[in-house]
């Protein structure tokens, strides 16, 4: 019977290597066996180790490219005066080219065989030729030297943007973004603002992060406005596709900045004066629009002597105030009001009539600033009886 050599106790492979290791395991069991059986996986146990120490002991050739470039990987140790009968290049799971009878067998129209060093062409690269290539002349089964092609590009999109938290002026975005190990470092983000529904995405100026952090506090919104977000990760190559947009949020409210602009002025009896006003720009509102107020006491009264009015419709510009004095002038305020609060008043100054006049002979004055009131917009109205 014949018997496996005898073979010393090979020293413990290192950790790190598991094919290694599984070929220790096995030299172990041969070790402790004497079978014909034991002969077999001898052989195949030295056939394997030679391979792979052929494999280990190889060089390797790198190769940098940029996508959307042409690059050329060498075919190590063939020059244009090799006698090259066939050719193979081929990665771990495909054979990219073949040259056999003096025909060149190509497995992508984008890639080219030279015909000069059997170099392997790509035009353009892209960043899923990322691999390692071999290059096998006339039959042979070891490659002069593993070929690693690195196509670099452009970063891949970052993840849908999430919302963490906002007030009525700033929102605190998250993403995430997986940074491939072909594509070229991350150094920094876009982060472009839609501001509601239909809006353009070029309309707010973008944001450009000063770090490749994943997060970011976007602040100057305005209150009570639709938003949604989305980002653009960038790197020495280029800018990423846009990510998905982030959920539509609504800022919260704020008591309103405009005032109403008063239009009309007059009294319409000895007890009842008139005025009207056109509504602030919707975009002070800043919440959802519920009215006016209107306020109103003599003038020359204290300001605990003033009455006030609510009304609760936003389309009302104009109001008859009655059972006043004779004869009066009046400080007349209007404020519009949303969830929040007021928003800053306007005053004006009107006076009843003496109490013979008819309201209808009436001739309003134009609306003029009074510097003695400390406010920011008085309607002076004088009246003519």
């Amino acid at each position: 019977m014949c018997h496996a050599p005898p073979s010393p106790s090979p020293a413990p492979p290192p950790s790190n290597d598991s094919c290694k290791l599984q070929l220790w395991i096995l030299s172990r069991a041969i070790a402790s066996s004497s079978t014909v059986q034991s002969s077999t996986i001898w052989l195949r146990y030295a056939w394997v180790t030679a391979q792979l120490n052929d494999v280990t002991n190889l060089d390797y050739v790198k190769v940098n490219a940029e996508a959307g470039k042409n690059v050329t990987i060498p075919c190590p140790g063939v020059t244009e005066h090799s006698l090259v009968d066939s050719l193979v290049w081929k990665t771990a799971s495909t054979t990219i080219a073949q040259f056999a009878n003096r025909i060149p067998l190509l497995h992508s129209p984008r890639i080219q065989l030279l015909s000069d060093n059997f170099g392997l062409q790509f035009s353009p690269a892209l960043a899923s030729d990322t691999t390692e290539y071999i290059c096998l002349v006339n039959d042979r089964h070891i490659p002069e030297a593993i070929v690693d092609l690195l196509v670099q590009d452009v970063p891949d999109p970052p993840e849908r943007p999430l919302l963490i938290s906002f007030t009525s002026r700033s929102v605190n975005l998250s993403w995430a973004h997986s940074q491939h190990p072909r594509n070229a470092p991350v150094t920094h983000f876009v982060i472009e603002t839609r501001e509601g529904e239909d809006g353009i995405w070029d309309q707010v100026a973008r944001i450009y992060t000063r770090t490749n952090a994943t997060s970011y506090q976007v602040t100057g919104l305005t209150p009570f406005t639709v938003y949604s977000f989305r980002l653009l990760a960038v790197n020495k190559l280029g800018v990423s596709p846009p990510s998905k947009e982030s959920y539509y949020i609504v800022t919260l409210r704020e008591a309103p900045t405009g005032k109403p602009i008063p239009t009309t002025a007059h009294n319409t009896s000895s007890t009842s004066v008139y005025i009207s006003w056109k509504p602030p720009s919707p975009d002070t509102i800043l919440g959802e629009f519920l009215g006016y107020r209107i306020t109103y006491r003599p003038r020359d009264r204290s300001p605990n002597d003033t009455k006030e009015i609510y009304i609760r419709d936003n389309t009302v510009e104009s109001h008859e105030i009655q059972n006043l004095q004779t004869y009066t002038q009046y400080k007349v305020t209007v404020q519009v009001f949303n969830p929040e609060g007021l928003g800053p008043e306007t005053t004006i100054l009107v006076m009843t009539d003496e109490g013979a006049g008819n309201g209808n002979e009436l001739e309003d004055k134009d609306v003029v600033e009074d510097e003695d009131e400390d406010v920011n917009t008085i309607a002076t109205v004088a009246v003519v009886a």
